[in-house]
C-alpha cells in the first residue's frame, strides 16, 4: 500500500509494505522534497525512510495544534497550509509571534525538549496538513538517517537567529519598515492571512494597517 494511503501512528516506527516511487512518497510538497535533496543531501531512499517516522495529520481551519499550558509532545512539519503562533499578554490581548507556511516546523521547540508547559497557542489559519513526529521517533530517525539530524539542527539554528533578528527589528523599526520587511519575506501573506492577524504581528491596530497599505499603494502609483 502506498505510504500516501497509510496512517502512521506516532509512538512507533511504521514502514510502507513496499518501496515507494518519489511520486507516491506521501504526497509531499515539492518544496520539501527539493529542500531535503538539496539542503539535507538526502537520497530518494533516505527521503522515503525519513517519512516512515512521521504521522500524516489533517488540521481544520481554526483548529489548535497547541494551547498555552499544554506540553508540546510532537513537532509538526507543515506540508500544506498556514498557522499562527501567538501568546496572550497581561491585558488579554493576542500577540502574534510568527506565521508558519509550507516547509516550516510549527509548535514550541522549547516545550518539546524541556517537557515544560508551553506559553504559546498554535492555530491553523487554513485547512492544513502536517507531518507529526514525537520525541521517540525523532530519536530513531536521527539514528537511522544522520544527515536528517544535521539538516534539522541547522534549520532550528537558522529559525532561532531569524526570530532574534525579527524581535530586534520589531523594537526599533517603524510600522512602514516592518510592513515592507513582512512583504519581502512572505509575499503571499496578504492572500492567506486575515488583516487583523497581520496587524497583530506588526504591533499596530487594523485601522493603522489599512491606512499604511493605502499610503504605500498611492506612493507606488505615483512612482
Amino acid at each position: 500500500m502506498p505510504l500516501a494511503a497509510q496512517s502512521l501512528p506516532v509512538g512507533r516506527k511504521a514502514r510502507s509494505s513496499r518501496p515507494l516511487t518519489m511520486d507516491q512518497c506521501y504526497d509531499i510538497h515539492p518544496t520539501i522534497i527539493a529542500r531535503l535533496r538539496n539542503a539535507a543531501h538526502l537520497t530518494d531512499e533516505e527521503i522515503r525512510e525519513t517519512f516512515t517516522y512521521f504521522e500524516k495529520r489533517f488540521v481544520k481551519r481554526k483548529e489548535y495544534l497547541l494551547r498555552a499550558g499544554e506540553v508540546c509532545r510532537v513537532r509538526n512539519y507543515i506540508n500544506k497550509g498556514c498557522f499562527r503562533r501567538y501568546t496572550i499578554d497581561d491585558h488579554g490581548k493576542e500577540v502574534i509571534i510568527n506565521f508558519g507556511f509550507e516547509e516550516w516546523w510549527v509548535g514550541d521547540l522549547e516545550s518539546f525538549e524541556s517537557h515544560e508547559p508551553s506559553i504559546y497557542y498554535v492555530q491553523a489559519l487554513e485547512d492544513s496538513e502536517v507531518f507529526s513526529i514525537d520525541e521517540k521517533n525523532l530519536k530513531l530517525l536521527s539514528e537511522a538517517v544522520p544527515k536528517f539530524r544535521v539538516f534539522d539542527t541547522r534549520k532550528i539554528e537558522k529559525s532561532h537567529y531569524a526570530m532574534l533578528k525579527r524581535l530586534a527589528m520589531m523594537q526599533s523599526a517603524s510600522p512602514e519598515e516592518k510592513y515592507k520587511s513582512l512583504i519581502e519575506k512572505y509575499p503571499q501573506v496578504f492572500q492567506r492571512v486575515p488583516l487583523h492577524h497581520i496587524a497583530s504581528y506588526l504591533g499596530i491596530e487594523p485601522e493603522s494597517l489599512s491606512r499604511l497599505r493605502k499610503r504605500l499603494l498611492l506612493k507606488q502609483k505615483k512612482s
